[in-house]
């Protein structure tokens, strides 16, 4: 029977391969729209939640660092898939706005999604998708945990 030490390695290298096998997927499919897989969670971000949150907000949402934020958010806005504007009430806030060009390809990028989707969770149960999902909800929760005590510190 294999430890704990082992089990975490298998879970951790099995959430890795799915985390590149999505990567590698999304890159061959978004190539002709000019979305590389980095900037892709955003979009969809945007696509699904609505859009003319802050930038430092949408960071915080989606947990990433507000560097790769602004680097994956430039590159949307050079390919004219996002537009930044300034808060009206707060010019130290950026908001990000949807364009017209990435409302054009939203159900495109929808259908990729669910594609996807189909893909990796074939002949998984509904009840099975619900039980994973609130152990990764609990993954994710301690490491929020964890990095709020080491802030505090």
């Amino acid at each position: 029977m294999a430890n704990k030490s082992e089990e975490y390695a298998t879970i951790l290298r099995k959430i890795s391969c799915l985390f590149r096998s999505t990567g590698s997927f999304m890159k061959k499919e978004l190539e002709s729209y000019n979305i590389g897989k980095g900037q892709f969670l955003f979009f969809m971000y945007l696509l699904k939640n609505g859009d003319g949150i802050s930038q430092e907000n949408l960071s915080e949402e989606l947990n990433i660092d507000k560097g790769t934020t602004a680097r994956a958010l430039n590159v949307l806005i050079n390919n004219n898939y996002v537009i930044k504007k300034v808060d009206t009430k707060d010019h130290r806030i950026n908001r990000i706005y949807l364009t017209d060009k990435a409302r054009k390809i939203e159900k495109e990028i929808e259908k990729l999604n669910i594609k996807w989707e189909e893909i990796m969770t074939y002949g998984i149960s509904e009840e099975e998708l619900k039980v994973f999902e609130n152990v990764l909800d609990k993954m994710l929760n301690n490491l929020h945990n964890v990095k709020l005590k080491e802030e505090v510190k």
